[in-house]
Order: C-alpha cells, then sequence, then structure tokens
C-alpha cells in the first residue's frame, strides 16, 4: 500500500506520483485539512493543477486546494513539494454582506451564498439567524450558527461540515504504540471576557472562564455587543470561553500504519483511551516509515 497524489489538471486531465514523504493534518478546531507532500517530478506546469487529491489503497483520502507547489533538487533528483488544504478552507477566505441575515439552515449558510465546489453539509432542517459585521468569515457565521442551535461546535470531516458528532462511528483499536502520553495545554485560556451591552456599557455583561479559576493566568478580552446572540447574551461570551479551552487537556497515542482515522470517531488503546472522540490527527510518511498520532481533547465540546 501507498500513498498516491493526483494532480488534476486543466481540460480534465490528471497525472498520478507515488509519494516519497508526506504530513497530513486533520484537526477538529481547524476547518480544513492539511497536505504537504513530495513526489518525482511529473510532466505538467504548476499553474495548470486545479486541485490536489490524495488516495491510499486505491480509496481518495484528501481533496483540496493548490496552494503551493515548489520544485527541489535533492540527490540528484528533481522532486515536487505540494501544499494543499482542503476544500472548506474556502469557507475561510469568504465573507457575507454585514447585517441580520435571517431564515438560515446549514445547507444556505454553506452553498447559499456563495457556490464552493466540493463542499458539502450534513443534512438538517432546523432555521436560524446570523448577525454579520465587517470582516466576519463565513466560517465563524457557521460556527455562531450551530452553536445556538446545538450547544455544539461546527466542524468540518474531509470536505464536509457537520453541526454534530456522527451516532455511529468507526471505532479505532490501536494494538500497539510507540508513544503515548498526555498534554495540559493552557496557551489559549482566555480568563475572563467582557462584553459590551447594546447601549453601549462596557461591562454590560462579564463572564469568568471556569478552566481558568485554578490558573494564576489573567487575560480580560473586550468584545463589541454580539448581535448574534440578542435572545441569549450570555451565549456569547460562553461560546468564547468554551473556545477559548479548545484541547486543554489531551491524550494522545501514536503507532507505526494508518487507519484513515477522521475527527469525530472513536479510539481505543488499552486503558489509556476508552472510545474517546478522535479530535486531532497527524500522519507522516518518509525516511522514518509511516507514523499515525491521534489525539483525543478534554474541553468543553469534546469528551469533557
Amino acid at each position: 500500500m501507498s500513498f498516491t497524489v493526483r494532480l488534476y489538471l486543466g481540460q480534465g486531465s490528471v497525472t498520478e506520483a507515488v509519494c516519497t514523504s508526506l504530513v497530513l493534518e486533520r484537526e477538529i478546531y481547524t476547518p480544513f485539512d492539511r497536505l504537504t507532500a513530495v513526489f518525482p517530478e511529473t510532466d505538467f506546469h504548476p499553474e495548470q493543477v486545479s486541485r490536489v487529491g490524495l488516495e491510499w489503497d486505491g480509496n481518495e483520502i484528501f481533496l483540496g486546494l493548490p496552494d503551493r507547489i515548489e520544485q527541489v533538487m535533492r540527490g540528484g533528483v528533481r522532486l515536487l513539494r505540494v501544499q494543499s488544504r482542503s476544500f472548506t478552507s474556502l469557507l475561510v477566505q469568504n465573507e457575507l454582506v454585514p447585517g441580520l441575515h435571517s431564515n438560515l439552515t446549514l445547507g444556505t449558510l454553506v452553498q447559499g451564498f456563495y457556490t464552493f465546489p466540493h463542499v458539502t453539509y450534513q443534512e438538517d432542517d432546523r432555521s436560524g439567524y446570523v448577525y454579520v459585521t465587517s470582516k466576519t468569515s463565513l466560517w465563524d457565521c457557521i460556527v455562531h450558527f450551530v452553536f445556538k442551535l446545538t450547544g455544539g461546535y461546527a466542524y468540518t470531516a474531509g470536505n464536509m461540515v457537520r453541526m454534530s458528532l456522527p451516532e455511529h462511528p468507526r471505532e479505532i483499536t490501536v494494538p500497539a504504540a510507540v508513544a503515548f502520553g498526555t498534554v495540559y495545554d493552557t496557551t489559549n485560556l482566555v480568563s475572563c471576557y467582557h462584553m459590551e451591552t447594546i447601549e453601549g456599557d462596557a461591562d454590560g455583561y462579564v463572564q469568568d472562564n471556569p478552566a481558568a479559576a485554578q490558573t494564576e493566568i489573567v487575560r480580560h478580552k473586550r468584545i463589541a455587543f454580539d448581535r448574534s446572540y440578542l435572545a441569549s447574551p450570555m451565549s456569547a461570551l460562553r461560546i468564547r470561553n468554551l473556545y477559548s479551552a479548545r484541547g486543554l487537556r489531551s491524550n494522545y497515542v501514536e503507532y507505526a500504519g494508518f487507519a484513515d482515522e477522521i475527527p469525530g470517531e472513536k479510539v481505543f488503546f488499552g486503558t489509556h483511551l476508552q472510545g474517546e472522540r478522535i479530535c486531532r490527527v497527524r500522519v507522516t510518511f518518509g525516511g522514518n516509515g509511516l507514523r499515525t498520532k491521534i489525539w483525543t481533547y478534554e474541553d468543553g465540546f469534546y469528551n469533557g
């Protein structure tokens, strides 16, 4: 079994090459997968590439934009290095007209304003609204829309936008590990959010972060009144506090091999991991062989 890069060119042609090395990353709070792949140079012009695919054992496991293509000379061999992000990254790079947008569903948010190639979404008929301010990304609108409806955090699986974790996820069992451990990370933790009222009172809404209560971290953030939460202003602070505590504690396991793990699935490894939801995956392939590292988070949104 091997990793094969497929470069889709203009006029429907495709060129393929077997990877000599790669890094594939998937993370539940990052709304796109990332791929860096190195392979022998093939006969094409970089400006012809419209999308990048990655196959494993004959199955396509990644499809994204050709962010960067670089020619490399290494040991007398011409190689190409391709960096790509899945098509859901376009949701971060687009903005809506500022103002109130009502009667929305996830489908109208994902594909109703702009047409994004290869991007799909979890079918759901629930509707709601978002209030868009200047320079707010479409992805941020999706995040707040989903939080108001479900109390959860929107995420992507491949090029699909999901509102909720799968009810019957695949279960991954790791039989033997290269390494495993636990991480406690307070890098992003905010201790308190302040939000002004609609009348302009700077401290009209204040919420401390329970995750920071046992630390000596002092990080105060101030935001304007969030009109997306008119019916429940404190929810605007709650989602931000929860997000700042993302990945606060994580357990990981690294093993030799790859099973195409996707965030939202469950992982088992001895007594260390007992069916927690996968939140991050990093696959590396090269001179040291094939390794997969899986993280599960314990925070306000996942496995908490």
